[in-house]
């Protein structure tokens, strides 16, 4: 036990749940030739997800989680292939944690579904630039009830948005912000003035 004033100096631990859609098991992590034997590579992203909480990477579990719910709310909302996404071949950054679409976008080799992906080195990361520590994604959905059958799809991402959009977007998120607080105060005023009669 310490005492007031002593320090202690060691790990901090915290403790985190982080729940990870089961369908993230759905997007498989392609192995590199040199991993295919490799029993500790993660097959899919839910268990890169546990993989990352597992050695204290709570931030690349987070994105991870982040990034595949991104996704399958773009396939939830039925995609009508008009809409401004970036389509291509995903890739997981295992520096980072980050999954989408490597930097290069989806005019590089590799982001065709149709490419040999042994002959094409993944990456890098859109996020860190990881050229390295980073696996080709395949994403997957059922064809039939069975669950036997699966189909390929694209990974889809929202762009991201310009200096000038990502301004505008603060901007706009402030001024919600300021609106929220205000409306806060009014009611507050209301409020005393209401018992003070």
């Amino acid at each position: 036990m310490a005492e007031a004033g002593q320090e202690i100096s060691g790990e901090v631990l915290r403790e985190v749940e982080l729940k990870i859609d089961i369908r993230s098991a759905t997007i498989f992590v392609l192995p590199k030739s040199d991993e295919i034997q490799d029993k500790n590579m993660p097959r899919n992203l839910h268990n890169a997800a546990e993989l990352f909480l597992r050695v204290g990477m709570v931030d690349a579990a987070q994105n991870v989680k982040r990034n595949v719910a991104d996704l399958l709310d773009i396939y939830s909302n039925n995609p009508d292939g008009k809409s401004n996404f970036h389509v291509g071949r995903g890739v997981v950054c295992w520096a980072c944690g980050h999954c989408g679409i490597p930097k290069g976008g989806a005019n590089q080799k590799g982001s065709n579904i149709k490419d040999d992906l042994q002959k094409i080195t993944p990456g890098p990361c859109n996020k860190c630039g990881e050229t390295e520590q980073v696996n080709w994604l395949k994403v997957t959905q059922p064809v039939d009830a069975t669950n036997t059958k699966k189909e390929e799809l694209p990974w889809i991402e929202t762009p991201p948005l310009s200096e000038e959009e990502m301004k505008k977007k603060k901007e706009a998120q402030l001024l919600a912000k300021r609106k929220e607080v205000e409306e806060q105060v009014k009611r507050a005023l209301e409020a005393r003035e209401r018992k003070n009669l």
